[in-house]
């Protein structure tokens, strides 16, 4: 339909201007360059700030732009621990939320009809452990996030659940991230290389959680594949 392609070219236009805009190293020399303005208007205009960052998170989430990580780190400097907090946890949700509903609008249909029956089976076992599978890999931050909004988009989980169980189970590692970049001393500082300006024991505590955080994980949920094992047994038994 028409608003399906118009829906796709908006997507493929934002994803390659972001692609463009994060190239080279753009965004993250920006940003160095205009730290001190920055911290400086948002300190000035904290709710401004706050709504503009809440806007550039969304999109950033919601088409998978490749900054996700420095931009919570540079919030988490700029704007501080708790509205940083605030921003980026409900940015990363509603962006991921769209993102699934996009990719359901665009792909579920298509996708469906060429997965056959063990693609069926797959999906079958999704709706059953659907929740538990999206809470697990949210609270895996090595899993690439757009590939679990695009799986999603697949399934037939309610919108609102997938945000509630997104934004509790994202939360852990975006309280790390943004704790980390809270604890900079400057973005300047960062690009420098500066170690002895940059690690202080808050930053260092912040870097040893962050590599910590996914093996805990691992060790705490150990098994992501028992959807797929009940799927092939169901295509097995069929």
């Amino acid at each position: 339909s028409a608003l399906r392609w118009s829906l796709l070219l908006v997507v493929v236009a934002v994803v390659a201007g972001g692609a463009w805009a994060t190239g080279g190293g753009r965004v993250a020399t920006w940003m160095i360059q205009q730290a001190d303005w920055l911290e400086k208007w948002a300190g000035q205009h904290a709710m401004l700030a706050g709504l503009a960052a809440l806007g550039a998170y969304v999109v950033v989430a919601g088409f998978s732009v490749p900054v996700a990580t420095l931009l919570s780190l540079a919030l988490g400097r700029i704007l501080g621990f708790w509205p940083a907090l605030a921003v980026v946890s409900f940015g990363s949700t509603i962006g991921a939320t769209l993102a699934m509903v996009v990719s359901r609008t665009l792909l579920r249909e298509s996708v469906v009809k060429r997965l056959g029956p063990k693609g069926q089976a797959l999906l079958r076992g999704l709706e059953r452990n659907g929740t538990f599978y999206l809470f697990t890999l949210r609270m895996m931050p090595q899993v690439p996030f757009v590939l679990v909004n695009l799986g999603m988009g697949l399934s037939s989980i309610r919108v609102w659940t997938f945000f509630w169980i997104s934004q509790l189970g994202m939360l852990p590692a975006t309280v790390l991230y943004v704790f980390t970049g809270s604890q900079l001393p400057s973005l300047a500082a960062v690009a420098s290389g500066d170690a002895g300006e940059i690690l202080t024991w808050p930053l260092m505590s912040g870097l040893v959680l962050l590599g910590l955080f996914p093996l805990a994980v691992r060790l705490c949920w150990p098994g992501t594949g028992d959807g797929e094992s009940a799927a092939n047994s169901e295509e097995t038994s069929s």
